[in-house]
């Protein structure tokens, strides 16, 4: 059960990544694509953060042993909504936007190769029925997420 759930997580992480770099290889003048393929990034990693905080880091901060690493976790998450935010603001066009979207890159990766191997060594000492459950309320929460998300965009 541990495995299923972890490869949903690693599933999104690598979607998440690609859209980066896809977003990163585009040149200043294709700001239209940027802008796009940004909000599609968005879209996916927005309902993940708070579906993984919601059914996975609320049960890791319940134990002592497991408390800080999710907490970190969570302040990362933080850290990154607020980067999020900005490069949603700036223009895409800016010189700026470049450099702040590879600190944001660069902080998604180092959040996920922390939680690939801290948060999911932390887990392994859920039972079955704890990850079972994990899994569930992720997927469920993720898609509410996303579907309020597109009730929202539609109508504006």
């Amino acid at each position: 059960m541990h495995n299923e759930f972890f490869s949903l997580l690693k599933k999104d992480h690598q979607e998440v990544m690609s859209m980066l770099d896809q977003i990163k290889e585009l040149s200043s003048r294709e700001y239209k694509q940027k802008e796009q393929l940004f909000m599609q990034m968005k879209q996916e990693l927005v309902p993940h953060i708070k579906a993984e905080e919601k059914a996975f880091y609320s049960v890791l901060r319940e134990n002592e042993d497991t408390k800080e690493d999710a907490m970190e976790g969570m302040e990362e998450h933080h850290a990154a909504e607020l980067i999020m935010i900005e490069l949603e603001k700036l223009d895409k066009q800016s010189e700026f936007w470049p450099a702040k979207l590879s600190v944001f890159k660069e902080m998604i990766s180092h959040h996920i190769k922390e939680e690939e191997s801290k948060i999911f060594k932390d887990a392994e000492t859920l039972s079955d029925d704890v990850m079972s459950t994990i899994k569930d309320n992720f997927q469920k929460e993720k898609e509410r997420i996303k579907e309020q998300s597109m009730a929202r965009s539609q109508s504006r």
